[in-house]
């Protein structure tokens, strides 16, 4: 029978204080850390993510905003559609799920959901009979206003909390972003005028 031993490097290192101290090292938060910058790689913590901390804004705004239409029996999406068809009678589905930032999926779920509570009404559209023209019923059109009233309540509120010049200055930083995001994902047209295949 043949004995496969380790190099020698390996059996001696495992001997070196050292070795046993890096090895205990791996269980340590900042061994990582430690070992990416060693590498040269950047690094920084999981809270110091723009998109990460933008993610937990989002999350945090929405269950306060929820607290305050909780009494309509309605979730943060299901008012926002509302609100949606409410400034734009007519929309379609597409269209609502470009407004509301979600896939046309998910868009429809929200729809549906709210027909079934007697507050949207869809219709064929006239004009292109592919398309499904959403609107309120009576009852909608009410909770829309109320949830409308709500949100200018709730935009006065975090308005104060930042103060107006902030308040401003983060639209526009957030507008920068969306409109970077989305430059980033447009596919780049050669001098030919044609966008690439791959």
């Amino acid at each position: 029978m043949t004995l496969i031993r380790p190099p020698a490097g390996a059996e001696a290192g495992r001997g070196d204080p050292g070795f046993a101290a890096a090895e205990a090292g791996r269980g340590d938060p900042g061994f990582a850390a430690a070992e990416a910058a060693a590498a040269g790689v950047p690094h920084f913590s999981l809270e110091e993510g723009l998109g990460f901390r933008l993610g937990r804004t989002h999350r945090a705004l929405r269950a306060a905003w929820e607290t305050r239409i909780v009494d309509l029996g309605l979730s943060g999406p299901q008012a926002s559609v509302l609100r949606a068809v409410a400034e734009q009678p007519g929309v379609g589905l597409r269209e609502l799920a470009r407004v509301l930032g979600t896939d046309p999926m998910n868009a429809k779920r929200l729809v549906d959901g709210l027909e079934q509570e007697g507050m949207l009404t869809s219709a064929v559209d006239p004009t292109d009979r592919r398309l499904r023209a959403l609107g309120l019923t009576d009852a909608g059109l009410a909770v829309s206003l109320t949830v409308a009233r709500r949100a200018m309540d709730w935009r006065r509120d975090l308005q104060a909390m930042l103060g107006r010049d902030d308040a401003a200055r983060l639209w526009l930083i957030l507008e920068r972003i969306e409109d970077g995001i989305a430059a980033l994902s447009r596919p780049t047209i050669d001098s030919a005028g044609e966008a690439p295949l791959g």
